[in-house]
């Protein structure tokens, strides 16, 4: 028997946020130099580059091609871990910033994407957190209840309900979340890449950093593997594993993977919002308008879990 070995991609994977960006070469100069493309980059990039300065970004592979790619794009403000868990571990303050951080972030995405035109379905729905499969009722109704009250004291908006549209969940307790988002990722990217080049600034895939260096006069100097160099006022490190120290935060950080499955379900036959439950690890879901990006044709939504 031969068995064809396939490629697994992420839904998002088929967009190409810059096809066209350049390998780095040369010697350059700019005020701010920033390592890494994908969201993180290119958000810091954008708001450098709308205020004025010049700014060149780099990665090592295609533009948005790393996390950024593979990620199932939730843009909840909510602590998706459990907001009760992160007033234990950080305290109330600490948790309260972080919410209003989060909720500051995707509100600066909606504003982008309106300033813009960027179309990438961004979109404002509510979340709903639900008890995982098996969970004893009482301890069910119980971690509704401290997640709720994490929620009042943190001033982050909740709702207790009962049920989800899931099969077996009908009547399960539940918590809303209203005025979550999400929307497609690259999609988003590739517009915020249109404005930084629109703007000046410079992208530049296949890019490998190999050094930087704090310059005498308190610049940097960024070199490339194939022997390119940019002098900077600053540097902005913004890859998913950081370069500029190979053993500090490294030690303190465990490896996950979260595994996606996408499925295509009728148009309506399952709320838009963002559903996830109490599992540890816990499982979550949101829907895709299915198009013909995703080999997806027809009146259907492709359900990501």
């Amino acid at each position: 028997m031969n068995a064809r070995r396939e490629k697994t991609r992420s839904l998002w994977m088929n967009i190409k946020v810059d096809p066209t960006a350049p390998r780095y070469a040369g010697k350059q100069t700019c005020e701010t130099v920033v390592i890494g493309s994908g969201i993180a980059g290119l958000s810091v990039a954008y708001e450098l580059v709308t205020r004025g300065q010049k700014v060149i970004v780099l990665d090592r592979g295609a533009i948005a091609g790393g996390m950024t790619s593979r990620t199932t794009a939730h843009l909840a403000p909510i602590c998706d871990d459990g907001l009760s868990a992160l007033i234990s571990l950080r305290g109330e303050k600490i948790a309260a910033l972080f919410q209003q951080s989060q909720e500051a972030a995707v509100s600066r995405i909606e504003e982008i994407v309106h300033q813009n035109g960027i179309d990438c379905n961004f979109r404002r729905l509510d979340a709903y957190l639900f008890p995982a499969m098996g969970t004893d009722a009482k301890d069910a109704r119980d971690q509704r209840q401290k997640e709720f009250e994490a929620a009042r004291k943190i001033g982050a908006a909740a709702e207790m309900v009962t049920g989800v549209p899931l099969k077996g969940f009908e009547k399960a307790p539940a918590l809303r979340y209203p005025d979550q988002a999400t929307f497609h990722p690259l999609r988003y990217l590739r517009g915020v890449a249109r404005v930084i080049r629109d703007n000046g600034g410079l992208i530049c895939a296949n890019s490998a950093v190999v050094s930087v260096h704090e310059m005498s006069n308190g610049g940097v100097q960024v070199t490339t593997e194939n022997g390119g160099v940019i002098e900077a006022s600053t540097a902005v490190v913004a890859s998913n594993s950081p370069i500029n120290d190979r053993f500090e935060l490294h030690t303190k950080m465990s490896p996950y993977r979260s595994y996606a499955m996408a499925f295509t379900l009728p148009s309506g036959d399952l709320p838009d919002a963002l559903y996830w439950d109490t599992g540890d690890p816990y499982h979550y879901v949101r829907l895709e308008r299915a198009e013909a990006d995703y080999g997806l044709h027809g009146m259907a939504t492709t359900l990501t879990l």
